[in-house]
């Protein structure tokens, strides 16, 4: 599951994991550095890599974390360091599931950054079918045969029975699964696979699953009172003016001032409180938009395509013509900017 370079360690923790001083870390590879003719060797890209070569930094695998462990227990002469390497073997045991669920939990951050399959019913909050299968690493065969063990099990070691609107959910034809079912599953699928990779990983999910969907589901909550304020301050930065049009709302002319969110709030929830991603404006010309565009995820190229076709007719004036121009320019920059900004962590 996890690539190279998750496995290494940077010197603090290695001396942490090895119980010794980070001095005593650098002197002891110092001496291994020295002695490349006999069995004390560190290989680069095996045992290390460098952090940085002039400083001398580095970073290290296990292998090279155990290769110092080896020799830090054979040159004990107290007997101090005995039963040593199964001590770090624990440690690394121990660093390794850390690692695990904390790749679990950023697994469940990206699958929530869309929220357009999740649905929240009390405390449980249940996710499609897709996101299910990706945080479990796993394909549609996967789930199924997992799901059909676990429903179907005349055994389930004290475990209850799977329940519709508890464990799992169909909404308009679609399967959804909350975090105790998606637990059952992984806990299932831990109990059967046979690849150890494969095996850690479901391990993870189940020990951790719970715990991430609710620690998402109260950061999302909370994200509601942060985009309220965010929108509380935009309004208020635009000083009762629509940002596009320029109206003023007045005694004599009252109406409301709508938040439009350029990137929706239900696709793009990381920026439903960015400032920039927050436009001030009548409330006519919101509502109108989005009978517009219809009930679709929006993005700024959207609603500048319906300000310079559908409301082209209220920019003729220079000044209204001016703001026009300035608001396509910073519509176009937000655009780009989260366009190129998606593409670079695609890559």
């Amino acid at each position: 599951m996890t690539s190279r370079k998750y496995e290494l360690l940077s010197d603090d923790e290695t001396a942490q994991i090895l119980g010794i001083a980070k001095s005593r870390l650098y002197n002891v590879c110092a001496f291994f550095d020295q002695r490349d003719d006999d069995q004390w060797d560190l290989s680069e890209g095996e045992h290390f890599e460098w952090l940085s070569k002039n400083i001398g930094t580095r970073r290290f695998y296990e292998e090279g974390a155990m290769a110092i462990a080896k020799y830090l227990e054979e040159t004990d002469t107290s007997g101090f360091l005995a039963s040593f390497i199964d001590s770090v073997i624990e440690r690394f045991t121990q660093r390794r599931k850390r690692t695990r669920q904390m790749l679990v939990r950023r697994r469940v951050i990206q699958e929530f950054q869309d929220l357009s399959g999740v649905i929240v019913k009390g405390d449980l909050v249940f996710i499609d079918r897709p996101r299910v299968i990706r945080i479990l690493d796993t394909n549609g065969k996967g789930l199924n045969a997992a799901a059909k063990r676990e429903q179907n099990s005349p055994s389930l070691k004290g475990r209850e029975q799977m329940e519709l609107g508890v464990h799992f959910d169909k909404v308009e034809g679609v399967e959804y699964w909350s975090q105790r079912g998606l637990a059952r599953i992984a806990h299932n699928m831990s109990e059967k696979l046979a690849q150890k990779s494969r095996r850690a990983w479901t391990e993870a999910v189940n020990e951790i699953i719970e715990d991430a969907i609710e620690q998402q589901k109260k950061y999302l909550d909370s994200s509601a009172a942060r985009v309220r304020r965010a929108m509380d301050q935009a309004k208020a930065s635009a000083n009762h003016r629509c940002q596009v049009t320029l109206v003023k709302r007045t005694p004599a002319a009252p109406f409301d001032l709508h938040v439009h969110h350029l990137f929706d709030r239900a696709t793009r929830p990381d920026l439903a409180a960015f400032h920039d991603n927050l436009l001030v404006m009548h409330e006519d010309l919101h509502r109108n938009f989005h009978n517009w565009h219809g009930s679709h995820s929006c993005e700024p190229k959207h609603f500048i395509e319906y300000l310079t076709t559908v409301e082209s007719w209220r920019f003729e004036k220079k000044k209204s013509s001016e703001n026009m121009h300035q608001l396509i320019n910073r519509l176009e920059q937000l655009q780009r900017d989260f366009e190129n900004r998606h593409r670079l962590t695609q890559d």
